[in-house]
């Protein structure tokens, strides 16, 4: 019999979430502050709860999906959160971006209750879900087949907090190349030429929305400032010099400080538009 997973958080990814593990014949308890997104949920099938701790009582398998640290120590810690319901045996899967303390903090939590920790972040690919994951043998072999219902490519890469390095280096490329393409399509523009002769030419992926300049989404935007954060933090933790990823952060601190709360990433082509004397 399958293992009953609760969910929290039902944002882009936690929604994509519902659908595969309802797909994979799991019972699901899910929980998010948003009570439309709870009953769309329920409305496909999922059982729901009040708060972390009722989710927690009625699971085998916690699984998070939350906007970063501050929400995952909060679900965790709080006076109904995860870790008043913990049982021995259980496992908790967080999926979020968050620093890599939170996860070893986490994990060391929960192994004082003798429940298991996975720290899982993602990435979209092609593909689909691609996860990096920091944790024991025991806890990965534990999660397994969960992850594989939600991704189409995981790898255990080290111990808790190692998936959240790895997804801030991710974050960094990302990132970085997104400024490139920017700035490559406005000096095209000064140029007098047309900016999809980059793509349409020399076969860079420029993406769309630096040709339509509709940056309109689910705020993804504002994650990734969120992100970059994180990853100068670990720079400063290990000594590491990041210059072209922290002005690149400050791109967009920037963008964040004066663009709109839906934007996506390539919203920070409005910051070359500025430099280059646009609007």
């Amino acid at each position: 019999m399958k293992r009953k997973i609760g969910l929290i958080g039902l944002g882009n990814i936690g929604s994509f979430y519902t659908g595969r593990l309802l797909e994979c014949g799991y019972p699901l308890t899910v929980l998010d502050i948003d009570k439309a997104k709870l009953q769309a949920m329920a409305d496909k099938g999922a059982k729901t709860a009040a708060t972390p701790a009722e989710l927690t009582a009625a699971s085998d398998v916690i699984m998070l999906s939350l906007p970063g640290s501050e929400a995952v120590e909060e679900v965790m810690t709080e006076a109904n959160g995860i870790l008043s319901a913990l049982r021995e045996g259980q496992l908790v899967i967080n999926t979020s971006t968050c620093r890599p303390g939170t996860a070893v903090k986490c994990q060391k939590l929960c192994a004082e209750k003798g429940a298991g920790f996975v720290d899982s972040p993602l990435s979209w690919r092609a593909k689909g879900q691609t996860l990096m994951v920091g944790c024991d043998e025991k806890d990965f072999n534990d999660a397994e087949e969960i992850l594989k219902c939600i991704s189409y490519r995981y790898k255990l890469v080290g111990p808790a907090g190692s998936g959240q390095y790895l997804k801030m280096i991710n974050q960094a490329i990302l990132a970085d190349r997104l400024a490139v393409y920017c700035e490559a399509v406005e000096l095209t523009k000064k140029c007098g030429l047309d900016p999809k002769l980059l793509d349409e030419h020399l076969e860079f992926d420029i993406p769309k929305e630096l040709y339509t300049e509709d940056y309109k989404g689910g705020g993804h935007l504002n994650l990734h400032y969120k992100d970059l954060g994180y990853l100068n933090e670990i720079a400063h933790d290990v000594n590491a010099n990041i210059p072209i990823s922290a002005l690149v952060h400050e791109m967009f601190k920037a963008t964040s400080i004066y663009g709109e709360p839906h934007w996506i990433q390539p919203g920070i082509q409005t910051y070359y538009k500025r430099l280059n004397g646009g609007e």
